[in-house]
């Protein structure tokens, strides 16, 4: 069975994204000279939950339960929306909006693979972590029969 962790690591490469997981204190140190346009996929732990056949003598699945940071680096006096300037030139406009998008490709990918993609939602985030990030903030439960492979 192939783990969460490496199926998102794998998503994320094949989208040109970079990826890391760990403990959010330990994503909040990434560098804050960050590349302009690069678009992270930061993975805070994952809880495993395993499910057994009607006679529990088997592990059949695991339920995945976890968050990520879809982000990517901003410039921290920039505008939210169209308070100080142009919707154009926002945060939302610039930073959010192309991640909604990354969101549903990833969420489309990992449904190819045979997981079962039981949540899979975010919000909205500004500034967030030590390197000034805009983006989202991603939840998911996702099953994964054992048998699958990606």
């Amino acid at each position: 069975m192939t783990d969460i962790v490496r199926i998102l690591h794998a998503l994320a490469t094949d989208r040109q994204m970079e990826y890391h997981y760990g403990k959010k204190a330990a994503l909040n140190l990434l560098d804050g000279t960050l590349e302009e346009n690069k678009i992270f996929l930061l993975h805070e732990f994952t809880n495993r939950t395993a499910e057994y056949n009607s006679t529990a003598t088997k592990i059949i699945a695991h339920s995945y339960t976890g968050k990520f940071f879809l982000v990517k680096h901003s410039a921290y006096g920039q505008h939210y929306f169209a308070e100080a300037g142009t919707a154009e030139t926002s945060k939302y406009t610039q930073n959010i909006e192309p991640l909604l998008a990354e969101f549903n490709a990833l969420g489309n990918s990992l449904a190819c693979t045979g997981a079962e993609v039981q949540q899979w939602e975010n919000v909205d985030v500004t500034d967030a972590l030590d390197a000034n990030m805009d983006g989202l903030l991603c939840t998911y439960t996702i099953r994964i029969p054992y048998s699958h492979e990606q």
